[in-house]
């Protein structure tokens, strides 16, 4: 092999190279771009929902909803009703300690409401998989999603790209493995 050969080989392997690089950093900006509009459209969903919740009827249904599940939660196990009523009584803690301004204790009992769902994790999936949990998730859910869609009529276009932009965003994260 001449030295004329190895340089070329040289010379083919950097162009190779510098081409893959320049085609991961395509990728790269590729995801960027796709990652930020995901978290635009989430948070303006975050939004809706939040301006849908104010609906006393959106409400009223979020609350039953929600304690329809805490009462499966404390069928399931005794550790779970536990949690549960912890929970509870964190979070009226956190709302006296907000209505006094008090945020060093506020943090505190942030942390302590983000370790009991944590705990409460694998009672929850097992309270998701009951029927009656998911035909009422259902019946919330075309409320709010209604109630949305009266604030805003790109609500469902939005849900739609959302869950076109996670496919996306997972087939990319998937080829880069």
């Amino acid at each position: 092999m001449t030295y004329q050969h190895v340089i070329r080989g040289v010379v083919a392997v950097l162009f190779l190279f510098s081409a893959g690089l320049l085609f991961a950093q395509t990728q790269e900006e590729e995801f960027q771009q796709l990652y930020e509009e995901y978290l635009e459209i989430n948070q303006r969903l975050q939004q809706l929902q939040q301006q849908a919740l104010q609906d006393d009827d959106v409400a009223e249904h979020a609350e039953e909803y929600s304690s329809f599940v805490d009462e499966k939660l404390r069928e399931i196990d005794s550790r779970a009703e536990e949690l549960v009523n912890q929970r509870e009584d964190t979070i009226d803690e956190i709302e006296a300690a907000q209505a006094e301004g008090d945020f060093e204790i506020l943090q505190e009992l942030q942390q302590a409401y983000e370790q009991i769902t944590q705990e409460l994790q694998p009672f929850m999936q097992q309270a998701m998989d009951d029927e009656e949990v998911q035909e009422m998730r259902s019946e919330f859910e075309v409320v709010l999603i209604a109630k949305m869609e009266e604030i805003d009529p790109e609500t469902v276009p939005l849900f739609n790209r959302m869950a076109e932009l996670t496919e996306k965003l997972d087939r990319m994260m998937q080829q880069q493995q």
